[in-house]
């Protein structure tokens, strides 16, 4: 089932509509409908690029940043996951990975119709995963797309965990990474992404964290800013996993190393954000 709507809903008013999902209860094994939405002739709005790129790091350009699609995109996220038939309660969900591609620089005054679906659900060792797939096409041609990667974490027993691969030794650059007890509020502005986990310490703690903790897309949003200068042209490929919450206020280290891509490949930034004061990983990344 696909519907199309006329404009980009409210962010703002689906997250209220988000908040009356926590009483949804899921019985047995959760099953995820397949639907998507599309928007057509969706233009940037100036102001909103400019306070992500003032939030998030990013230079001034012709082109948008290679994440800025997904904040379009993220009233739409929510329009999906407050339909009557998702099963799942908005809050605590966790967001795992994203992968986004593009392939060429999009510009900042034209115009794109966005396509939204549920992708693909599989059980894992946590409770279950699902994938939020979005296209944007220019004239019929794809040229930016993103899989979101989301967990639900399901009662009972789990089998431990698999000790994460150990960081290679080659990310030897090293960028200092402030974020400010604030990121939480203005990322969320921009971002239209207001889980009060990122807001506040008071309402982070009724979720089990002990304060506030950063947007894991103004992380990679971030990171990814702060290596632009080291990529030659437009990045075509933006893979991030997220590891660990980053609190705030959190002072972190953004390792990287020159000359790894997928497979070998050789043309890309591999890197990762660390804490500065213990072994924690934050997210770890690949850009190229």
């Amino acid at each position: 089932m696909n519907a199309t709507l006329a404009r980009l809903p409210s962010a703002e008013g689906l997250y209220l509509k988000a908040a009356t999902t926590v009483l949804r209860r899921p019985k047995g094994k959760p099953r995820i409908p397949q639907y998507g939405v599309q928007v057509k002739g969706v233009r940037v709005s100036a102001q909103q690029l400019s306070d992500y790129r003032q939030v998030c790091g990013f230079a001034d350009s012709h082109t948008l940043p290679i994440t800025f699609p997904h904040v379009m995109a993220a009233a739409l996220h929510l329009h999906l996951m407050t339909q009557p038939q998702f099963p799942l309660p908005l809050l605590g969900l966790v967001h795992v990975r994203n992968r986004i591609e593009q392939v060429r620089g999009l510009g900042t005054g034209e115009s794109y119709d966005f396509d939204v679906r549920l992708g693909e659900a599989r059980e894992v060792r946590q409770g279950l995963e699902f994938d939020i797939v979005s296209s944007v096409t220019v004239d019929g041609a794809e040229v930016w797309n993103e899989v979101m990667t989301t967990l639900y974490r399901t009662p009972g027993p789990k089998k431990p965990a698999a000790k994460p691969a150990p960081l290679p030794a080659s990310l030897s650059d090293y960028i200092a990474v402030d974020a400010p007890a604030d990121i939480g509020r203005r990322y969320a502005k921009v971002g239209k992404d207001f889980n009060p986990i990122h807001l506040a310490p008071l309402p982070a703690r009724l979720f089990g964290f002990k304060r506030h903790i950063a947007h894991g897309m103004w992380s990679a949003a971030h990171c990814t800013a702060l290596l632009a200068d080291h990529l030659e042209g437009e990045p075509q490929l933006l893979d991030v996993q997220f590891r660990q919450p980053l609190f705030l206020p959190g002072r972190a280290a953004l390792k990287f190393a020159h000359g790894i891509g997928e497979h070998g490949s050789g043309n890309g930034i591999e890197f990762a954000l660390l804490a500065r004061n213990s072994d924690k990983v934050h997210l770890t990344g690949l850009l190229r």
